[in-house]
Protein backbone atom coordinates (compact mmCIF):
# COMPACT_ATOMS: atom_id res chain seq x y z
CA UNK A 1 0.00 0.00 0.00
CA UNK A 2 1.34 3.47 -0.94
CA UNK A 3 -0.31 6.76 0.58
CA UNK A 4 0.26 9.96 -1.90
CA UNK A 5 0.24 13.53 -0.49
CA UNK A 6 0.18 16.86 -2.28
CA UNK A 7 2.25 19.33 -1.42
CA UNK A 8 3.15 23.00 -1.88
CA UNK A 9 6.75 22.88 -1.56
CA UNK A 10 7.87 19.67 -3.61
CA UNK A 11 11.58 19.90 -3.05
CA UNK A 12 11.53 20.51 0.62
CA UNK A 13 8.93 17.57 0.98
CA UNK A 14 11.58 15.00 -0.76
CA UNK A 15 14.68 16.47 1.08
CA UNK A 16 12.86 16.23 4.26
CA UNK A 17 11.68 12.53 3.98
CA UNK A 18 14.26 11.78 2.37
CA UNK A 19 17.22 13.34 5.13
CA UNK A 20 15.39 13.79 8.12
CA UNK A 21 12.99 10.72 8.31
CA UNK A 22 16.10 8.73 6.10
CA UNK A 23 13.47 7.35 3.81
CA UNK A 24 15.38 5.89 0.49
CA UNK A 25 13.70 7.49 -3.21
CA UNK A 26 12.73 5.04 -5.39
CA UNK A 27 11.46 6.98 -8.10
CA UNK A 28 11.65 10.77 -8.26
CA UNK A 29 10.26 12.96 -11.34
CA UNK A 30 11.78 16.49 -10.34
CA UNK A 31 9.34 18.63 -9.00
CA UNK A 32 5.99 16.33 -9.45
CA UNK A 33 6.09 13.25 -8.07
CA UNK A 34 8.52 10.97 -6.07
CA UNK A 35 8.08 7.05 -4.23
CA UNK A 36 9.70 6.31 -0.91
CA UNK A 37 10.60 3.95 1.55
CA UNK A 38 11.79 2.64 4.50
CA UNK A 39 15.07 0.98 3.90
CA UNK A 40 14.88 -2.44 2.84
CA UNK A 41 11.51 -2.42 1.85
CA UNK A 42 11.41 -3.07 -1.33
CA UNK A 43 8.00 -0.84 -2.77
CA UNK A 44 6.96 2.53 -1.77
CA UNK A 45 5.26 3.41 1.24
CA UNK A 46 4.34 6.85 0.23
CA UNK A 47 4.48 9.42 -2.65
CA UNK A 48 4.79 12.89 -2.67
CA UNK A 49 3.22 14.62 -5.85
CA UNK A 50 2.17 18.14 -6.92
CA UNK A 51 -0.47 17.24 -9.39
CA UNK A 52 -3.52 18.30 -7.64
CA UNK A 53 -3.24 20.92 -6.01
CA UNK A 54 -6.70 21.50 -5.03
CA UNK A 55 -6.25 18.42 -3.04
CA UNK A 56 -4.12 20.14 -0.38
CA UNK A 57 -5.96 21.26 2.76
CA UNK A 58 -5.83 24.85 3.98
CA UNK A 59 -5.36 22.58 7.27
CA UNK A 60 -2.52 20.00 7.11
CA UNK A 61 -2.89 16.69 8.34
CA UNK A 62 -7.09 16.46 7.98
CA UNK A 63 -8.18 12.85 7.08
CA UNK A 64 -5.08 10.91 6.87
CA UNK A 65 -1.83 9.51 8.72
CA UNK A 66 0.28 7.64 7.13
CA UNK A 67 2.25 5.01 9.44
CA UNK A 68 6.11 3.43 8.57
CA UNK A 69 7.28 0.53 10.21
CA UNK A 70 10.95 0.36 11.06
CA UNK A 71 12.41 -2.77 12.33
CA UNK A 72 14.13 -0.94 15.00
CA UNK A 73 11.42 1.28 16.98
CA UNK A 74 14.19 2.54 19.75
CA UNK A 75 16.95 3.29 17.19
CA UNK A 76 15.07 5.20 14.99
CA UNK A 77 13.78 7.20 17.76
CA UNK A 78 16.81 8.15 18.72
CA UNK A 79 18.19 8.82 15.15
CA UNK A 80 14.94 11.26 14.89
CA UNK A 81 15.70 12.87 17.44
CA UNK A 82 19.67 13.17 16.59
CA UNK A 83 18.41 14.84 13.38
CA UNK A 84 16.52 17.87 15.33
CA UNK A 85 12.96 16.50 14.40
CA UNK A 86 10.29 17.54 16.75
CA UNK A 87 7.70 14.64 17.90
CA UNK A 88 4.11 15.86 17.91
CA UNK A 89 3.41 14.06 21.16
CA UNK A 90 5.06 11.19 23.64
CA UNK A 91 4.92 7.52 22.74
CA UNK A 92 1.77 5.87 22.77
CA UNK A 93 0.67 2.36 22.98
CA UNK A 94 3.35 0.67 25.08
CA UNK A 95 0.37 -0.54 27.90
CA UNK A 96 -1.63 -1.57 24.81
CA UNK A 97 0.86 -3.83 22.80
CA UNK A 98 2.44 -1.60 20.31
CA UNK A 99 4.35 1.39 20.12
CA UNK A 100 3.49 4.44 18.10
CA UNK A 101 5.30 8.53 18.04
CA UNK A 102 4.23 10.85 15.51
CA UNK A 103 6.10 13.54 13.91
CA UNK A 104 5.35 16.30 11.41
CA UNK A 105 6.36 17.41 8.05
CA UNK A 106 7.71 20.49 6.78
CA UNK A 107 3.89 21.17 5.75
CA UNK A 108 2.48 20.30 8.84
CA UNK A 109 1.31 16.51 8.04
CA UNK A 110 1.19 14.38 10.86
CA UNK A 111 3.68 10.67 10.46
CA UNK A 112 3.00 7.78 12.33
CA UNK A 113 6.53 6.25 13.06
CA UNK A 114 5.46 2.26 14.67
CA UNK A 115 7.56 -0.82 15.44
CA UNK A 116 6.99 -3.94 13.35
CA UNK A 117 5.13 -6.64 14.91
Amino acid sequence: MMVTAQVRHFDAAVEWYRDVLGLTVLWNEPGEFCTLAPAGNSGPAIALATDHPERISASPGIGWTPILVVDDFDSTVTELRARGVTFDAEEEGADEGYRLIRVRDPEGNPIGITAAQ
